[in-house]
């Protein structure tokens, strides 16, 4: 049986749990780089001209989120109407986010017939439109 002063046995504990907590979060770590992947985030912001008709704004807005279908290197596609309560957004009403891989990805997608199509048919009904472009992680 060995005994131990009760100092040793808690340097010990003190020890084995630096030990494992080290371990825990070099692997955690590890896996989190693993997973994070560079991505481009294209997001575009508008506001349509007050004298659209609701029906001619769900069209258009269907319209851009079938890009999503038709266009294969967007890979995330998300947004929708502006619900801040922080009264910033300068009169746009909505706001999309496209994820692409790669900055060759968004330049695939910025002349694509479909992406033309959408944008000269409905570029006329929006007042304000914003397009700003960052890198983000996945």
């Amino acid at each position: 049986m060995i005994i131990m002063k009760k100092s040793s046995v808690n340097y010990l504990m003190a020890l084995l749990c630096l030990v494992i907590l080290g371990g825990i979060s070099a692997y955690s770590s590890t896996q989190i780089q693993k997973s994070k992947q560079q991505v481009l985030r294209h997001v575009v912001a508008f506001q349509f001209k007050e004298d659209i008709t609701e029906e001619r704004r769900a069209q258009a807005i269907k319209d851009f989120l079938d890009l999503k279908d038709e266009i294969p290197e967007i890979i995330k596609f998300e947004g929708g109407e502006n619900i801040s309560v922080e009264g910033l957004d300068k009169g746009l009403t909505h706001c999309f986010i496209l994820t692409f891989e790669s900055a060759a990805a968004r330049d695939a997608y910025l002349p694509h017939p479909a992406h033309i199509r959408v944008a000269e048919k409905n570029k006329p009904l929006m007042s304000n439109l914003v397009v700003l472009d960052c890198w983000g992680e996945d």
